[in-house]
C-alpha cells in the first residue's frame, strides 16, 4: 500500500513520480490544500488546460465523472479529474450503490487519467475515518497513493509560527510562539491569519510580544476556560470572575466550562501523584494516552506548587459533585458554575 508521509509525497511529485490514484485527506486542512496544488500544478502547470482538466467541488454526478476520466489527453501527458470532498461514508447523499459505481469508473479508468481525492474542508475524524472510508483508502492505496495530512506537534507547529515570522522579518520568541498556539488552537489557517494580523500591527517594530498576543490574538472558548483553571489556582478571584463573565458572554454551555476544569484538574492532580510517587511525567503521560498533549501534563505540576495534594483531592470531589448535580437536577446552570468557582477558590 502507498501510504506516504507529506514529504515523500511532495518528493514524489517534485520528481514526477507519478500515480493514477491519489487520497489527500486528513486534519490539517492547509496542507491537504498546498500539496493537492503543488499537484495539480505539477499535472497541469499553474493555469491547467479546460479540455484536460475537470474539477468536481460539489453537487456532482458519478456520470460526468465517469465522462470525465474518459477523456483522451489533448497536446498534454494526462487528462486529470480532481474531486473534492467526497464524504464516501455518508449513506444518505452516497449510498452503497454509487459507491459500487464509482469503484467501477475507476476500475475502467485509463492510464493517461490521473484522479485526484482530496479533502480540502470536508471535517475527518482521524480517529474514527469510517469502515467504507477505510476500504476506500485501501482501494486507492493499492492502485496509488494515499497521503494523510495530520496536525502538527506543538513544537514543530512552534518552529512554523517562528518561520513564517521570519519570512515577513518579524521576531517571535519560542514561548510567544507557544502562546499564540494555545490561543489560536491546532489550525493552522486560523494561526496563519492571527500571525499575520500580528505581523502587520507590530510592523517597524520588528518583534511580536506576548502583549500583542494578548491585546489582539482571538482567544478559542477552550483557551478562555483554560486561563479561569489558571487564575483560579493562582487564587486570582477578581481575574477568574472577569473569565467567568467573558464565557458567559461568548455563550459557553455550563457543561463546558465544568468539563474543561475538570480536565484541568484532573492534569493537576495526576502531576501531583506522579511527582510524590517518583513516575516520570513521560511515562505517566503515556500511562494516560495524553499523546501530543503531554505538554500539559508538564505544565501542570508549577501552577499548584502552593496547593497541597489534599486541596487538589477535594477541588477534584467539587468538580464531581458539581458536573453530576448538573446532570441530574433542572437547576441553574451559571449559578452551579460560579459557586464552583468560588468554592474552588477557597480551596486554592
Amino acid at each position: 500500500m502507498a501510504e506516504l508521509s507529506r514529504k515523500e509525497l511532495r518528493s514524489k511529485i517534485n520528481k514526477k513520480e507519478l500515480y493514477n490514484f491519489y487520497l489527500i485527506y486528513g486534519e490539517e486542512k492547509m496542507y491537504v490544500k498546498t500539496d493537492t496544488k503543488l499537484l495539480v500544478e505539477k499535472l497541469m502547470g499553474k493555469n491547467p488546460p479546460e479540455f484536460n482538466f475537470h474539477k468536481f467541488e460539489k453537487d456532482y454526478e458519478l456520470d460526468d465523472i465517469a465522462v470525465a476520466t474518459q477523456v483522451a489527453p489533448f497536446m498534454s501527458e494526462y487528462n486529470v479529474v480532481l474531486i473534492s470532498d467526497l464524504d464516501v461514508n455518508d449513506n444518505k447523499t452516497f449510498p452503497k450503490s454509487d459507491y459500487d459505481r464509482l469503484i467501477s469508473i475507476l476500475d475502467n479508468t485509463p492510464d493517461t487519467t490521473i484522479i485526484i481525492f482530496t479533502m480540502p474542508t470536508l471535517k475527518q475524524d482521524m480517529k474514527k475515518l469510517g469502515s467504507v472510508f477505510t476500504n476506500f483508502k485501501k482501494y486507492i492505496g493499492k492502485r496509488g497513493a494515499v497521503c494523510a495530512a495530520s496536525q502538527e506537534t506543538n513544537i514543530s507547529l512552534a518552529r512554523q509560527i517562528i518561520k513564517w515570522a521570519d519570512t515577513r522579518g518579524i521576531k517571535i520568541e519560542q514561548a510567544d510562539a507557544y502562546k499564540l498556539q494555545e490561543y489560536a488552537g491546532f489550525d493552522l489557517n486560523t494561526i496563519k491569519n492571527e500571525l499575520d494580523k500580528l505581523c502587520n500591527y507590530v510592523g517597524d517594530k520588528g518583534i511580536i510580544e506576548t502583549e500583542d498576543i494578548e491585546k489582539l490574538v482571538t482567544k478559542r472558548l477552550e483557551a478562555n476556560i483554560f486561563a479561569l483553571t489558571d487564575a483560579i489556582v493562582s487564587g486570582n478571584s477578581d481575574k477568574a470572575f472577569n473569565i467567568l463573565e467573558t464565557l458567559f458572554y461568548q455563550k459557553a454551555e455550563p457543561n463546558e466550562i465544568i468539563n474543561v476544569i475538570s480536565m484541568s484538574y484532573l492534569d493537576y492532580y495526576r502531576a501531583r501523584v506522579a511527582f510524590e510517587s517518583g513516575t516520570p511525567i513521560a511515562q505517566t503521560a503515556k500511562y494516560f494516552g495524553y499523546g501530543r498533549r503531554e505538554f500539559a501534563l508538564k505544565n501542570a505540576g508549577g501552577k499548584t506548587r502552593k496547593m497541597s495534594t489534599e486541596a487538589l483531592r477535594e477541588s477534584v470531589f467539587e468538580i464531581t459533585e458539581t458536573t453530576a448535580k448538573l446532570r441530574s437536577v433542572s437547576a441553574n446552570g451559571r449559578i452551579m458554575v460560579e459557586k464552583l468557582v468560588a468554592a474552588l477558590l477557597i480551596l486554592a
